[in-house]
């Protein structure tokens, strides 16, 4: 059989379509449609994700969508090792045990008919589906993935407003009701939302699997910020849980001044010196606690990079040679440590609730000689 991938490239090119066209009538992501053409599935989140591109894409091209899915499910299965238990010739059981065991399950198959026609008093998983109370979910972190049904509902935010988005219809579609106005969402297609009608679209959404001949089922529909800012923004407007009375009271008493501190301590300061080496700079390590919902960034020795959405509680551990670069968005939620050898450490705040704030920490050369790890600033 012809690759997958090779199916669509030749039918998307005998239609004389650039990727870029296919990606604007599809609603598709180009890499997505790329990475279907060269059979790159490792980009997929997961495999109803790649199915369902697949389906759409190749509907669009007109190939049969259920032969190339099946063709998917087939290359993924034999992409499966075999366990060395079913290489393992198995010696069956004695005709007296398979006798027994036969008789066995005669009488429980009839005591479980018996039980199923006679007491059974209906509730089928359909009529229960039919009865359930829709229910409504909160986008809370960067994304969120849920199955949902006909009335159910997704509340998200664009800055300090909250809008509704209502499942309000499932059949070969998914019907979606949003601030924008009604969309009808295919297997694997993906749209915008823009919640607050400025043009920018702060949602995308996604239908990753649904069953068109039985809507009963539902529909696997995955909802995310459609860009960092974003998601900043409804971070920055999230209300910081309060604090319980006890805390509260604690710090409106009255404190003691504070003793004085050695001058690593002092590195909220602008440009401030963490540590000095006489004779050589040496590896060190950013701890950062996340205080609240924070978009955070960084990048490590001028190369590694990362980026990603943290929620409340979550650490993690930076380990730099030279310098590393932080941006942050809600910068009060990010607490930072910064150790050294010889167990030395001094704390690190990047600024106020609310504020995108950008920090460096680098080794340097001061004009009095040997090295100073700085943390400074960045416009």
């Amino acid at each position: 059989m012809t690759p997958i991938g090779e199916q669509l490239r030749e039918a998307r090119e005998r239609k004389g379509l650039e990727l870029d066209r296919v990606s604007e009538e599809t609603n598709i992501a180009r890499r997505y449609l790329a990475a279907l053409e060269a059979e790159d599935f490792g980009v997929f989140p997961g495999d109803p994700y790649a199915i369902g591109f697949l389906r759409n894409y190749a509907e669009f091209l007109g190939l049969p969508s259920d032969e190339l899915a099946q063709a998917y499910k087939n290359m993924r299965i034999q992409e499966q090792p075999v366990p060395i238990q079913e290489l393992i010739p198995k010696r069956g059981p004695s005709p007296l045990v398979l006798g027994a065991a036969i008789g066995g399950g005669v009488l429980v198959l009839a005591l479980a008919l018996l039980l199923a026609f006679g007491g059974r008093k209906g509730g089928s998983e359909e009529e229960a589906l039919a009865h359930r109370a829709p229910a409504e979910y909160r986008l809370e972190g960067a994304a969120l993935e849920k199955r949902l049904y006909a009335g159910d509902s997704i509340i998200a935010s664009a800055g300090a407003e909250k809008y509704k988005l209502v499942i309000s219809r499932i059949d070969d579609a998914v019907t979606l009701d949003s601030p924008s106005g009604s969309s009808r969402l295919m297997l694997g297609e993906e749209i915008t939302v823009d919640l607050d009608k400025n043009n920018q679209p702060e949602l995308k959404i996604l239908v990753s699997d649904l069953a068109k001949k039985d809507p009963a089922k539902g529909a696997l529909v995955r909802v995310e910020y459609a860009s960092p800012e974003a998601a900043n923004k409804a971070a920055a407007a999230a209300p910081t849980p309060a604090a319980p009375q006890a805390e509260v009271a604690a710090a409106e008493a009255p404190k003691p001044a504070p003793a004085p501190e050695p001058a690593p301590a002092a590195a909220g300061a602008k440009g401030a010196v963490l540590f000095e080496s006489s004779k050589s700079p040496y590896p060190f390590v950013v701890s950062v606690t996340f205080r609240g919902p924070c978009m955070f960034r960084y990048e490590i020795d001028r190369k590694d990079r990362d980026e990603r959405y943290y929620r409340k509680g979550e650490t993690i551990t930076v380990n730099a040679n030279n310098s590393v670069k932080l941006w942050a968005s809600n910068a009060q939620s990010a607490k930072l440590t910064v150790q050294a050898s010889g167990g030395k450490s001094a704390d690190l705040d990047l600024g106020g609730p609310g504020e995108v704030a950008v920090k460096r920490i680098a080794w340097s050369q001061p004009e009095g000689g040997g090295w100073a790890l700085s943390a400074a600033e960045v416009d």
